[in-house]
């Protein structure tokens, strides 16, 4: 099951139509209260550069405030009613809101949904059609969070808002177990269960779920170090997991769909937003990974071009399908000092500033074939003030982002 290694080549795309829409993207703001515990902003990717200049541009107005639990994730999903932003997850906390909720782009509702059928802390959220698969983060074999069962699955393609204003037609279902979890433990290793988290996660094609995961060293036990796991896939038409190969994948946390052919992911070597072109093949089973950094292609550049590029914070955008840019983003606080305003208030996070940087990138199939890269043709940059002196933000804001 070992790694196949290619020249890195792309299939022609076609060309792309002016008609094409712009993109939407929504800013999904965390809140430190129970209610609402988000806020959802829609900003304008490729608006003129905006508060770059030294004056932050204030955020537009929110679409909507979610009254959902914290520790919720967020993607984005195409249902037969239109697009979808629907978060998944939830604390310890008692059911002071629902653990899944959809904000329909479209009409503006905010919809509760089913609650899964076990707590999950910012879950990993795979979307695959009108289909939604939550894999817990870090699985617990003690207590009440992240506990069985850890893989769920939400079919929306029957969803249905009902008189009273609920999401009808669909429910949480249970999926087989991730064999790399831990599961059959003896009394002593159940004293003290080896650690999982989830390291990277791909959706691919439509049909696989990749997923590679690291143990945490315990203390209880001094002896066990760091190990690397390899790559795991969860076949969705077969409904089974198998061991794909004995590597990591590249990237840190998830990797997004960036056009019919690339994913866009966080590199784990250079630490920089990278392309990469994954194949399964599930008969065999194997893995094809071909990686291709982005550049400005600017030599006088690099320094801007390392502190845009190395976020952990981006999002790809769908439109045009051809050809499709992305963004970046980075959050610092902007709270006043806290000798300016009252000593009761000063304590509460309520200012950040959020950059947000545009790139478009020249043509796929021909920047790849003549740099084996991707090159930054164009960029665009804004910067907003989130402010929310009634309502305190986290730190950061930006829980997630959502393109369309």
């Amino acid at each position: 099951m070992s790694r196949r290694r290619k020249k890195p080549k792309l299939e022609p795309e076609k060309a792309s139509s002016k008609d094409s829409p712009s993109p939407s993207v929504y800013l999904v703001v965390g809140h430190g209260v129970t209610s609402p515990a988000y806020s959802v902003i829609k900003v304008h990717p490729f608006a003129a550069d905006a508060g770059s200049g030294g004056t932050p541009t204030p955020i537009p107005p929110h679409l909507a405030r979610l009254e959902a639990k914290h520790c919720m994730s967020f993607v984005p999903v195409r249902s037969i009613h239109g697009p979808w932003i629907v978060g998944v997850g939830g604390n310890r906390a008692p059911d002071y809101a629902p653990e899944t909720v959809v904000f329909d782009t479209n009409t503006g509702a905010v919809i509760p949904g089913p609650k899964p059928l076990s707590t999950k802390l910012y879950p990993v959220l795979l979307p695959l059609g009108d289909k939604i698969y939550a894999l817990a983060r870090t699985p617990a074999v003690i207590g009440d969070v992240n506990f069985v069962p850890w893989f769920e699955l939400l079919d929306l393609s029957q969803a249905q808002v009902g008189e009273d204003g609920r999401l009808v037609g669909c429910q949480w279902e249970e999926l087989p177990r991730p064999p790399f979890f831990p599961w059959d433990l003896t009394p002593r290793s159940y004293l003290f269960p080896r650690e999982f988290t989830i390291k990277s996660h791909v959706a691919v094609a439509g049909s696989y779920i990749l997923v590679s995961i690291t143990e945490k060293i315990s203390i209880h036990r001094p002896s066990i170090t760091e190990q690397q796991t390899g790559t795991h896939m969860f076949d969705v038409a077969k409904n089974r997991w198998a061991k794909l190969d004995d590597k990591d994948l590249p990237f840190i946390g998830g990797a997004i769909p960036h056009g019919p052919l690339l994913v866009l992911g966080l590199s784990s070597a250079t630490r920089r937003i990278t392309a990469y072109k994954i194949t399964v093949c599930s008969s065999a089973p194997s893995l094809s990974i071909l990686e291709f950094p982005i550049s400005t292609g600017r030599d006088d550049a690099k320094g801007e071009e390392e502190e845009l590029l190395s976020t952990r914070r981006f999002v790809s955008l769908s439109k045009p399908a051809d050809n499709p840019g992305f963004c970046s983003f980075r959050c610092c606080s902007h709270d006043p000092p806290a000798a300016s305003i009252p000593e009761l208030m000063w304590k509460d996070h309520t200012c950040e500033l959020v950059t947000m940087t545009t790139y478009t990138t020249e043509s796929q199939d021909c920047c790849v074939e003549s740099t084996r890269s991707l090159v930054v043709c164009n960029q665009w940059k804004q910067v907003y003030l989130v402010s929310d002196p009634l309502r305190r933000l986290t730190s950061p804001c930006l829980e997630n982002i959502i393109s369309f």
